[in-house]
């Protein structure tokens, strides 16, 4: 392992463990940040066990996402002004995207573990913003 695999490697464990302690001001952590820290603990620093981890996070991390828009949906006082900053979101995080890939191309295999690493923080914290929205509306 590349000395930059192994840094990148214990930054996703010190992230999972860190992210483990609580999620969006809550004070129980969330089962997908406890899966993560979980995986990258046994993944004993080996990049594609590590890849796999982000790639599952980030997977249950998108259904989250989802769920939790359906159901500000339902809520919304406009259903039309949530659509529109969704798409404007997702428009970011395309962007935002693109600029990770091209920060860290010459990074080797710690490339995939970073660019993913920055996907997985955001896709974590649209939905930590998406449940305080809903969470102000119930």
């Amino acid at each position: 392992m590349t000395r930059l695999t192994l840094a990148c490697a214990l930054a996703l464990l010190a992230c999972g463990a860190q992210a483990a302690e609580h999620f969006c001001n809550r004070p129980a952590p969330h089962p997908i940040d406890t899966a993560l820290a979980k995986a990258g603990e046994r993944s004993g620093g080996v990049t594609v066990d590590l890849a796999n981890a982000q790639s599952a996070a980030w997977s249950a991390w998108d259904k989250e996402l989802n769920r939790v828009y359906a159901a500000l949906l339902k809520k919304a006082p406009s259903a039309d002004a949530l659509r529109a900053a969704q798409r404007a979101w997702l428009a970011y995080d395309k962007a935002q995207a693109q600029w990770d890939a091209t920060l860290h191309a010459d990074q080797g295999t710690s490339a995939a573990l970073n660019q993913g690493g920055a996907s997985l923080a955001r896709r974590r914290a649209r939905v930590c913003d998406l449940q305080n929205d809903l969470d102000g509306l119930e």
